[in-house]
């Protein structure tokens, strides 16, 4: 084979992989960013001889590690949804709010109409517990 074939196809394999790196960081992000912003619903049902009968059908929304983003305006989304969903009691389990871009009013108002729906039970994450707010 002739130098100048030789480098050609180094060229060639080289720009190959060049497009194939951009293509997977760009499915990675998008994959990133989707995974951040997307509201899921999971349904798990368990059975268990040591549950109390007076708790059969009992349903449990749990919310967890919003870091303060909003799911359309004052989290309509996620309220209505949280709402379809007819808990009898709502849990949100920690990380409420980003430690680095902390917005209290933003937590406060989800708050605010998340017991409106249900009863709510809250425990913090490590984000509120590395706020300067909290002592240790």
């Amino acid at each position: 084979m002739e130098d100048n074939e030789i480098m050609k196809k180094i060229r060639f394999n080289r720009r190959l992989l060049f497009y194939i790196l951009i293509a997977v960081l760009f499915v990675l992000t998008t994959w990133t960013i989707w995974g951040n912003t997307a509201l899921m619903v999971s349904t798990t049902t368990i059975s268990s001889s040591r549950i109390p009968a007076s708790f059969s059908g009992f349903r449990i929304a749990q919310v967890s590690d919003l870091h303060n983003a909003e799911f359309e305006e004052n989290n309509g989304r996620l309220l209505e949804l949280l709402s379809k969903t007819e808990p009898d009691i709502i849990v949100i389990t920690g990380d409420l709010v980003d430690a680095q871009h902390t917005n209290i009013t933003t937590a406060l108002d989800f708050a605010k109409e998340v017991v409106r729906i249900a009863p709510a039970y809250y425990v913090t994450g490590n984000h509120e517990a590395s706020l300067s707010q909290y002592s240790t």
